[in-house]
């Protein structure tokens, strides 16, 4: 048993697991054996064999906190929450000082939708094991549930100086430096520079300019080329690029391939698949296909591989459409932006160049099972409806503040809001939220997009107006309800990523809708909100509009991109773009 406790502590799980298993083989009821077996096959994924074997742990010694905690934990990750959570408290009923049960059962609970007690097990975790970094990753997280975006931020940085190569940590601050109203854009810039060297300070970097072959090669790295939305932005651009001139090889670290993978698959000249691969692996096989431009299409998201690029696999390098913001990575060379996100002779904080694009940053095809464009719910309803299908987390108190006083300024009007996230727990804490700024219920009506199936495009049909949130603008969402001819009223912020719904409404020639500040947005969505005939008339005229501007121009938005490219490629590195 020793020599196997002392693999699985080196992180030898399999070679642990296999003596386990011989230990069970003749002494079947061994409890601590039992329990080891189960916790390696936990740490290998595979959870249902873990609940298994710990269970039978737990009948043999029912008293131990330790193997509760772990059954729970394995329940938890296996997707029985109710079992999960009997568990967990029953390890805090024998040992109520246990910090990583109350780590654990706080992830339960969240998960489970008691938002109020996962926080309290959660800060409990930290009180109790302060020096536990993934406890202050958790409590940041439902901080950020919350949307107490200051403490979010504190925790994670706690939890980064424990751990300073902590990816999810890192992600995580990243993301809500994005969503924190009146940030400095140069100290953002600089924490996403400070990340990155603690994350990739040490890898390798070797770029190797092979000799250019006929064809410029491309390759494009993500871990979302399935069913994900970036896909509405990128699919247009695989699918127009000049094959006459250019080699493309998607590198797709997608672990459960959907239709749109096939579909993508199928408009890329080679396709690599790197799940499961290291960092190391992907940037030796970049290096063999001799790319000449790659591009990021994920940064400090979930499925983000920047330590692949930390490693310079291709000489040229390039950040777009999935993280709006620099990656503070001296390895990437470009950023892509446009003159209305980033206009020119305005200073940009990062470490890339800019790659500035004349007319857009990106382009946008909507998805095949968007519907026709139905009338304005106002022509039924006789009142207007303002709407949000924004993250919950963007709802920070700026945003709701201003949505109050639109609602205040126009005394019919409704807000709609809906999103996935938005269980019983959220509805109750937005509905506080408005009363307090004197909005009643009745005025803001809640919708959870809890099926699968259920598709947030027909939600459309029951906007008149859309409120854009700041200071991380919508894109996404703003580009379909324009397709589904709802009017979007933004705030033009000072970065990238507050700017991206403000550069579709200048492509659309509707800068009328783009305010300078707080005060012009609420002004801005109120003249509108009392304008039902205008509501009306771009209904039915949005989708049109759209079609003919540089947003729905696939096959020109490529030719400009590729043009760039050329550019580049044949005068070396420039300062922008």
């Amino acid at each position: 048993m020793s020599k196997a406790i002392r693999l699985h502590k080196a992180g030898e799980l399999e070679a642990a697991k296999n003596l386990y298993a011989s230990i069970l083989g003749f002494q079947p009821r061994n409890p601590d054996a039992l329990h080891l077996y189960g916790l390696a096959c936990h740490q290998l994924g595979d959870h249902a064999t873990a609940v298994a074997y710990i269970r039978q742990a737990v009948d043999l010694v029912p008293d131990q906190p330790v193997l509760r905690n772990n059954l729970g934990d394995a329940l938890h990750k296996s997707g029985d929450l109710v079992a999960a959570t009997e568990h967990l408290r029953e390890a805090l009923a024998l040992r109520p000082d246990y910090a990583g049960a109350h780590m654990n059962l706080g992830s339960v609970l969240a998960d489970s939708g008691d938002h109020d007690a996962a926080l309290e097990h959660t800060r409990e975790s930290t009180r109790l094991d302060p020096g536990r970094a993934e406890a202050w990753f958790n409590l940041g997280m439902q901080l950020l549930d919350h949307v107490e975006l200051e403490e979010s931020i504190a925790s994670f940085r706690r939890a980064l100086a424990l751990r300073a190569a902590y990816p999810a940590a890192a992600n995580s601050l990243l993301y809500v430096l994005n969503l924190l109203p009146d940030a400095d854009p140069v100290e953002v810039a600089d924490e996403h520079r400070r990340v990155a060297s603690d994350l990739f300070g040490n890898a390798e970097i070797r770029s190797n300019r092979a000799d250019r072959s006929e064809k410029i090669r491309i390759g494009y790295v993500s871990g979302d080329f399935c069913a994900h939305a970036v896909n509405y932005f990128f699919e247009p651009i695989l699918e127009h690029h000049d094959r006459t001139k250019f080699e493309i090889y998607c590198y797709s670290d997608v672990a459960r391939p959907d239709r749109v993978t096939q579909r993508l698959q199928s408009h890329a000249d080679h396709w690599r698949e790197i799940s499961g691969a290291s960092d190391d692996d992907v940037a030796k096989l970049i290096r063999s296909d001799r790319i000449d431009v790659l591009f990021d299409l994920a940064g400090y998201t979930e499925h983000g591989r920047l330590a692949v690029f930390s490693r310079k696999p291709a000489p040229v390098q390039v950040s777009c459409l999935g993280y709006p913001n620099t990656t503070g990575l001296g390895a990437m060379d470009y950023r892509i932006v446009d003159q209305f996100t980033a206009p020119a002779g305005e200073a940009m904080p990062g470490t890339e160049s800019l790659l500035r694009l004349p007319d857009a940053f990106a382009c946008f095809r909507p998805p095949g099972h968007a519907p026709d464009v139905r009338a304005a719910p106002l022509e039924k309803n006789g009142f207007v409806t303002f709407g949000s299908l924004h993250k919950l987390e963007k709802l920070n108190a700026t945003v709701v503040e201003a949505w109050a006083k639109i609602l205040l300024q126009n005394p019919t009007a409704r807000l709609l809001i809906a999103r996935d996230q938005l269980d019983a727990w959220h509805q109750r804490r937005l509905h506080e939220r408005f009363t307090a700024l004197d909005v009643g219920p009745e005025r803001i009506e809640m919708v959870h997009l809890s099926d699968p199936a259920q598709s947030f495009f027909d939600v459309f049909s029951r906007i008149d107006v859309l409120l854009d949130v700041f200071p991380w603008s919508g894109h996404t969402i703003a580009c379909c309800a324009l397709w589904m001819g709802v009017p979007v009223v933004t705030l033009r912020g000072n970065s990238h990523a507050g700017r991206m719904v403000g550069s579709v409404l200048a492509g659309l020639g509707l800068n009328e809708w783009i305010a300078a500040d707080v005060d012009a947005y609420i002004r801005m969505a109120g003249d509108i909100g009392r304008d039902p005939a205008r509501i009306s008339e771009l209904r039915a005229s949005l989708r049109n509009r759209m079609e003919a501007s540089p947003l729905r121009d696939e096959a020109g938005f490529t030719r400009g991109l590729e043009s760039k490219l050329v550019s580049l490629l044949g005068h070396g590195f420039a300062s922008s773009i």
